[in-house]
Order: structure tokens, then sequence, then C-alpha cells
């Protein structure tokens, strides 16, 4: 198991309910005295309450849909990319991130992360930047919701994936349709301007034919009913939050109490240092309610030690750690067959579905080899030299 059980200090809540018994008062046994004939009216009832309006989330968020909410649109899912080698191999700042409802971060190859962006509705999405390949460890976490998936190109394994699952309705291959590039990102590789944009998306459908159209019975997570109160989570005070997916790539997180939100830096090799991940279309640092880290098993994809081309096990679930409101709480997580829904459970072993809080949430899977170098602070001190790229 890689030593990962041997560092998280991971411990079943007991609970116990104790039922306490009320006394039925004796009758005194005495006569009731009649009523007297010219007693007081009574005043009129009280109106009964308004009943509160039927709970009708997000997908993505667990909060109230807005008047503009896309009811029976498929989400969308956008691959985005995080390479930060040197001055020319460099996708940072990304545009678009900020907008995302749920961002997830996977190793894929060489140490190297990228980004999946799930969004609510495509249609006034502002450009996103920059574009690249689809990759199966994303698409299976996203597979059970069927998303539209945008992309430009994929591995060999997605490929695969692609053609074993039926999903050419859903695969908006901006390869097979054309797309625009940012020439303002300066001197950096070509590869790393291609963009989308809400409008560019919807040209890609119309020329794909791509189904948009889904009713969902069920979100994202298990969330808590925005009717009622956050949870306070269980565990430590986690004011910062440390993620090592490789020796070059890392991801921190800062609780910022005056937003409700951990705010995301990382480590840049092609800037030196540690930087805010900041949105260039709007220069917001990227800041979610929810943040979860899973560990699992990574292994190489056979015959493709060459690229490294990383294989996450899923079907093995894993242990990890979920945060929201400046504290931690450990969990494990399952989630089986690609088309099977990811599941947040209690770390105790009672396999009872974890409660998210609503709001945006940051998704990572890790290897298990990193997991020794994963690490939260109980006290929160800002991670140093954090500037924005």
């Amino acid at each position: 198991m890689k030593k990962l059980f041997a560092i998280l200090l991971i411990a079943a809540l007991l609970l116990s309910l104790l039922a306490g018994c009320g006394n039925t008062p004796a009758s005194s046994g005495e006569p009731t005295a009649p009523a007297a004939a010219n007693s007081a009216p009574q005043p009129d009832p009280e109106p009964e309450p308004e009943p509160e309006p039927p709970y009708d989330p997000a997908v993505l968020t667990g909060l109230p849909k807005g008047e503009d909410y896309p009811e029976g649109q498929r989400i969308t899912a956008v691959m985005v990319n995080n390479i930060a080698g040197s001055a020319s191999q460099n996708a940072r700042p990304q545009n678009g991130l900020s907008n995302a409802d749920i961002l997830i971060e996977i190793k894929v190859e060489g140490g190297i992360t990228r980004f999946c962006a799930l969004y609510t509705d495509y249609h006034n999405l502002p450009e996103i930047c920059p574009v690249r390949s689809a990759r199966d460890q994303f698409f299976q976490l996203i597979l059970p919701f069927q998303p539209l998936y945008v992309h430009i190109g994929e591995s060999v394994v997605q490929t695969q994936y692609k053609i074993d699952y039926t999903y050419e309705s859903l695969d908006v291959n901006l390869d097979a349709v054309g797309f625009q590039r940012d020439y303002s990102k300066g001197n950096v590789a070509i590869e790393h301007m291609a963009y989308v944009d809400g409008p560019g998306i919807q040209s890609a459908i119309d020329k794909l034919g791509s189904d948009t159209q889904r009713t969902y019975g069920s979100t994202f997570f298990d969330f808590v009913n925005y009717n009622e109160p956050n949870r306070v989570l269980t565990g430590d005070d986690a004011m910062g939050i440390k993620i090592e997916h490789s020796e070059s790539y890392l991801t921190y997180f800062d609780w910022d109490a005056a937003s409700g939100k951990y705010l995301m830096s990382q480590y840049s090799s092609a800037l030196g240092g540690i930087h805010s991940s900041i949105d260039a279309n709007n220069g917001e640092q990227l800041g979610f309610e929810n943040v979860l880290v899973l560990f699992t098993d990574f292994e190489v994809y056979p015959g493709h030690e060459a690229k490294n081309l990383q294989k996450v096990n899923y079907a093995f679930g894993g242990v990890g750690f979920y945060f929201n409101g400046g504290k931690a709480e450990p969990v494990r997580w399952m989630k089986g067959t690609p088309l099977e829904p990811l599941r947040i459970v209690d770390a105790g072993g009672n396999e009872e579905t974890v409660k998210i809080n609503p709001g945006k949430t940051y998704i990572t899977v890790v290897d298990l080899d990193m997991a020794e170098k994963f690490e939260y602070n109980r006290i929160g001190t800002a991670q140093p030299n954090i500037t924005g790229n």
C-alpha cells in the first residue's frame, strides 16, 4: 500500500444516541370545570408557516439554481494545460479557470499535471486557454455525468476509452473542427496558445452534431442541503495545504476566512518559487470552498514507458482528506468502474457518504508514492514568495 496508511492518522468516529424518556403527568382525578357561558373569544390560530421551496441544487455546486440555470443541458468539461517548465513551455496564467465550478488536477506524464475544468453552462464562457489533449484519468471521473468533453487531441488510451464507451456524440475534439490561438501569450510554444470560449464551443457543437441535452437526477457530490447551515468538519484546523504531485508540480492552498475559500498557488519551475494561481481574464486568484485530496495507486501504462503515461487505478479506491471552512476531515473514497460515480465516504469503514458543503470544489488525485510529502498545517502561515504570475 506504498506506506500511505502509515502516515495518515485516520480514526473511526463513534456516535452514541441517547434516548430519553419523558413522563406523562398523572391525572388529578378532579372533574373538569365547565366552560364559562360568556368566555372570551379565542384568538385566531397562527397561520401555517410557508413551506420551504423544494430542494433543487445545481449539479456541480449544490447551490440553488438561479433563474438562468440551463435546465436540461449537459455540463461541460474542458481540458486545460498546466505546464510550467521553462519560459517557452509555460501555460500559466491560464484563462477561464475562475469560472469553473469544479477543477480537477491529476498527473498525466513525466511528472506534469493537467486540469479538467467543469462548467455548468458553456454558452457565456469567456476565453479558456490553453486547451490541451484529453486523458483517461479525467474521463473516468467525469464519465458517469456524461458531460460535453472539450479538448484538442487525445492520448491513445483515451481514444480507446472513447470507443469503448461510445462517447463520440459527446466528444468535442477541437482538432476536428478548428480552434483559435491567443498570440498575446507572448514567447511561448504555439501549443500553449490554443483557446476556446462559449461561441467557439457552440460552433464546434453545431459542426459535430453533439448531443447537448441531459436531465440530471443527482449532483456530483452528496451536498449538504443549501437550506440548512453548512456542516462543520470534525478534524483539525487546516489553514494551509501542500500537495506534491511530483518533484516540480506542487499545489498550495491558504485558508482565507474573509472570502470563505481556500486560495490556490502553485510552484513554477519557469518562474522559480511559488506563485498565486491567477485567472488571466480577470486577475482573480483561484479560490474554492471545498478541497478534496484523494490518494491511490498510479502506474505507467505498459508500452508507454517512454512518455511515462500515467494510469490511475480507480478501482483500487483509497483514502484522502476533505477540507472546508479552515478545517480538515479524513475520508475514504470509492470509484469502481468508469461508469460508477466518485463516492466520498467516512474514514471509519462504515461506507456512509460524507456530506460536502455547497460551493466550488478543487479535486486532486495523487499517487500514493507522494503521500508522505503531503501536509497541512494547523496554524496556517502563508507560503513564501507568493506573487502573481
